[in-house]
């Protein structure tokens, strides 16, 4: 088959991408590197630079896998508006390309989209946008992916907590890191991804973990995970709106492809963490 895949150098698209190839795909990377970098690409991914709401030419594919938006609070603030004309009018032009070549097309989506978050109102606002409009194909809404690839400056908790932790820097725990979230390692993730688009399923299907942990767990156990030295602050307080967080419903993943996550997150965190380990040149001589 030949795929597109837009945003496919960031940290999804990029393992989405290999994984195409691995299967013997023939692949298109659509991206404009506003948050991903050219380093994460699969040598045999044909790249187009280009915003997904620009004007480039499309090749004419079988699938279209539309990732395209920045997803870390700290990029969605950044750069203003990207994730608006990603998913709205980005998709907009995925859904006509898609259905000008008779092509299956999957819009990803979050979780987020049952709640409010402030940090991220931009994204959210986006991506119930573009299910709206993609209502009629694929709809693969995820909860929180975490994996290799991921930036050290990537502003989400995993990322963040892994690299003070290498650095042996204190870790902030909001309200004491008494919240609770789901983690699902990202070969999971695009498993289910995979799986939804060589089925003849369309609407929403929901990919996650079936469990929750609190954020203060989570840095214990990736300090232990990272023999660090780093010291846990529980005293910073900031408003978090709980119903930004919500497990996925994997009723229609496993009934209808078969799906569900089997890395657990000691042995998903332990292959992010190598991954840091390696970008960030700690144990290594100079």
């Amino acid at each position: 088959m030949k795929a597109l895949v837009t945003g496919g150098a960031g940290f999804l698209g990029s393992h989405l991408c290999t994984r195409l190839v691995n299967e013997g795909h023939e692949v298109y990377c659509l991206d404009s590197f506003v948050t991903s970098s050219p380093k994460n690409l699969n040598r045999h991914v044909e790249l187009i630079i280009d915003r997904v709401d620009g004007i480039t030419d499309l090749p004419v594919v079988d699938w279209i896998f539309h990732l395209a938006s920045p997803a870390a609070p700290g990029d969605i603030n950044t750069f203003k508006g990207t994730c608006l004309a990603a998913n709205i009018s980005g998709t907009k032009r995925m859904i006509k390309h898609a259905e000008s070549y008779n092509a299956k097309l999957m819009f990803v989506s979050t979780m987020k989209v049952y709640g409010q978050c402030h940090r991220v109102e931009e994204y959210i606002t986006g991506k119930v946008a573009g299910e709206k409009l993609c209502e009629n194909h694929k709809i693969a809404r995820l909860a929180n992916v975490y994996g290799p690839n991921m930036r050290p400056d990537d502003s989400r908790v995993i990322p963040v907590f892994i690299t003070k932790a290498l650095k042996n820097e204190e870790l902030s725990l909001w309200n004491g890191g008494r919240q609770l979230d789901s983690f699902c390692y990202v070969d999971d993730i695009i498993d289910g991804l995979m799986r939804f688009m060589l089925s003849d399923s369309t609407g929403v299907i929901e990919f996650g973990y079936d469990d929750t942990i609190s954020i203060a767990f989570l840095a214990d156990k990736i300090l232990r995970l990272t023999g660090s030295k780093s010291h846990l602050i529980t005293t910073e307080r900031v408003t978090v709106v709980d119903i930004c967080h919500q497990l996925a419903d994997l009723t229609r993943a496993r009934k209808e492809l078969g799906w569900f996550p089997d890395t657990i997150l000691d042995a998903g965190l332990v292959k992010t963490i190598y991954y840091f380990k390696e970008i960030l040149h700690v144990g290594k001589e100079n």
